[in-house]
């Protein structure tokens, strides 16, 4: 059995849905705990495992979106529905886009909540799905084998298809904007989960949480939540490109692979050289005329980013990270990295940058 727990200021409408006849064997979900805001919701998840978190948008001390936020960012529960009164029409669909799984409209009816307890069953089984099995949710499957490709070639045009793909969504769904909103949603975290896999190299340089995370406050516009993920998509295939130069020399390619996968290794030229069976000159005169970067500049590059990469996401100390991707004089690694973030470790660390450095 689920366990369920939900989350709402008013014990009326706590009561009301642990009333509904929905609960047990008819779907498969339990209310396992309660509570009347999200700083008690925290608590709860923090000591107890839940499979789903029911909550209102709208609570005293920590509302909804924050609940959901902070669910999101510690992964506290993998399944979050919301639950908003259609006055907070824009908030729910802030909420689709910071990751929760469904809405419901309050005051929930029985039909509505089993339709999303089954639908949540689903998802927590396969754990890949948001889209019913509903004719009326159009899942453009076509469209993200296309947009894939896309990326994969380094072709810009993924970013064009994506905004067109969701503007048609929107129109088909317009008497439903939440259900786009779901759909898109899911559409770009496919993408976003594709090429990962597809470039597994990227998880050295930037978490894939980056792309999950919304960075803006906004008003629930359409054009809104489109740009968004258009954005975030741009801003991917421009990382790919400037790292994984498209060339048709085989070598080198590997190499700038090898380099990538391994951007904490030695990577000296001579190394490299010496491990692909290439001489050094070769490769020296070789490297720039295939890429547009010297050898030198583009291992710099790759280290700094990886450097960056650590100074986000964790407390290691400047010399444990330049010790790490293989300076061993922390003087010359903190040159290194000025000279291409215009500021020293220390000033980087306490400057909030949203974006990496491409």
């Amino acid at each position: 059995m689920y366990k369920t727990l939900i989350v709402d200021d008013r014990d009326i409408f706590l009561i009301e849905l642990e009333r509904l006849k929905v609960w047990g064997e008819i779907s498969g979900f339990e209310v396992a705990g309660k509570a009347s805001n999200g700083s008690q919701a925290i608590d709860l998840l923090k000591n107890n495992e839940y499979d789903l978190v029911l909550t209102d948008i709208r609570m005293p001390i920590i509302d909804g979106l924050q609940l959901l936020r902070e669910i999101k960012k510690e992964n506290l529960c993998s399944c979050v529905v919301i639950i908003s009164e259609y006055s907070e029409f824009n908030y729910a669909r802030q909420g689709i886009v910071l990751g929760a799984f469904d809405y419901l409209v309050k005051p929930a009816a029985e039909e509505s909540l089993l339709q999303v307890l089954q639908r949540a069953g689903n998802f927590l089984k396969e754990t890949s799905s948001y889209v019913s099995d509903n004719n009326d949710w159009i899942y453009p499957a076509a469209e993200e084998k296309n947009i894939f490709n896309y990326i994969k070639n380094r072709d810009f045009s993924a970013v064009h298809l994506f905004g067109s793909t969701a503007e048609n969504l929107y129109l088909a769904l317009s008497d439903n904007i939440i259900k786009a909103d779901i759909i898109i949603k899911k559409l770009y975290h496919n993408l976003i989960k594709a090429v990962y896999e597809e470039f597994k190299w990227l998880e050295n340089f930037i978490g894939i949480n980056y792309f999950e995370e919304v960075d803006f406050l906004h008003d629930g516009d359409t054009d809104t939540f489109k740009e968004f993920y258009m954005r975030k998509l741009n801003y991917l295939i421009r990382f790919i490109v400037k790292f994984q130069p498209d060339t048709q020399d085989e070598n080198i390619r590997h190499i700038c692979e090898y380099i990538l996968n391994n951007p904490e290794d030695d990577l000296k030229l001579k190394v490299i050289a010496e491990k692909f069976f290439i001489n050094n000159t070769y490769l020296s005169n070789s490297f720039p005329a295939k890429t547009g970067i010297h050898f030198n500049d583009y291992v710099t590059m790759v280290k700094m980013t990886r450097a960056e990469y650590l100074f986000k996401s964790t407390n290691l100390k400047t010399y444990e990270i330049g010790f790490q991707i293989g300076y061993r004089d922390l003087n010359y690694f903190m040159k290194q990295f000025k000279k291409i973030y215009g500021l020293s470790p220390s000033e980087f660390r306490n400057t909030d940058y949203t974006d990496y450095q491409i």
